[in-house]
């Protein structure tokens, strides 16, 4: 009875294992490739997108988009396009279903990739909460690929060399412009 009880229990511990596992090797890609996983509240996310003062025309671009609290946010309550960019297959993953779910299909997409490798172009407004090495490797790609008028909204990161429009020092949240409009 008893060895029959453990044996039941192989495929759960298995099971257990392999999602421990899984959010192990998250955890360290994510870190290695650009910042590790840390969600934005929602309050703060809706703070990014009210100090970027995004309107219905905007396309976003959430770069490392986590969960994609707000591609949801700048969808459901902005009107929005949203683009995120998240290189975690889990989370990529997770986000693909909750845009299902939320019936957003045709207004919000995730992209699973490094977000060195996506081209940027066709942003309004670009969101980061990333770590200070990668939003100074980040400089580049943003002035080579991003419009003038397009908005920059980093989360406690700065990018020094922009042009810094609005801050909410309380929040650390940072407004930048590229160009002129």
């Amino acid at each position: 009875m008893l060895i029959d009880t453990f044996m039941s229990l192989i495929p759960v511990g298995c099971l257990v294992l392999l999602l421990a596992v899984a959010g192990i090797v998250s955890i360290l890609w994510t870190e290695l490739k650009g910042a590790p996983y840390v969600a934005t509240p929602r309050r703060t996310a809706r703070r990014m997108l009210e100090l970027a003062e995004i309107s219905s025309e905007d396309v976003v671009y959430d770069l490392g988009s986590g969960d994609g609290r707000l591609l949801w946010l700048a969808a459901q309550e902005f009107g929005a396009r949203a683009v995120g960019v998240e290189i975690d297959p889990i989370r990529y993953a997770w986000t693909k279903v909750l845009i299902r779910l939320k019936g957003l299909q045709g207004q919000v997409q995730v992209i699973r990739a490094d977000l060195f490798k996506v081209d940027l172009r066709p942003a309004s407004l670009v969101t980061v909460y990333l770590s200070r090495e990668t939003n100074r490797l980040l400089m580049e790609k943003l002035g080579n690929e991003l419009s003038p008028g397009t908005r920059i909204v980093s989360r406690k990161y700065t990018f020094p060399a922009l042009n810094l429009i609005r801050e909410d020092v309380a929040e650390e949240l940072y407004v930048y412009l590229i160009g002129k409009a």
